[in-house]
Parts: structure tokens; sequence; C-alpha cells
């Protein structure tokens, strides 16, 4: 990881805990539930196991943000 990757894991999303439900990665990414449920289904964006509701590890978000913008 260089250290630009790194930066960004330490100051994107900042006022986010480290697991964030579906609604919080809606305003992260400024994207529509559906879009982020779709993500989410597609596996572009992995959730974390939690019984019928959904959290999503904000370093997976950040992920999902690094990839998309190479």
């Amino acid at each position: 990881m260089n250290n630009s990757s790194k930066n960004a894991y330490r100051t994107m999303f900042k006022q986010y805990p480290d697991v964030v439900d579906v609604k919080q990665v809606c305003e992260m990414l400024n994207l529509s539930r559906t879009k982020v449920y779709e993500l989410i289904k597609n596996g572009e964006i992995k959730r974390i196991p939690c019984g019928r509701i959904i959290k999503v590890a904000k370093v997976t978000v950040i992920d999902f943000v690094l990839q998309s913008a190479q």
C-alpha cells in the first residue's frame, strides 16, 4: 500500500464509525438507497453478515471509492 492510500484510509469518512449501515453508505457515496443495495447485491461493496440488517465496514466503502477512481 502506498502513502496516498494510507492517507486516504486515515482521512476519508473520518466522521463515520468503523461499521456503517446502508443509510450512512448512501450519505458517504451520495447515492440512492436502491443503488447502494444494488452494489451490495452485486458484491461490489461487501456486507458484514448481521442477520437481516446490512452492515458495511467503512474500509470497504473506502476500497470501493479508491477502486472506482482508478
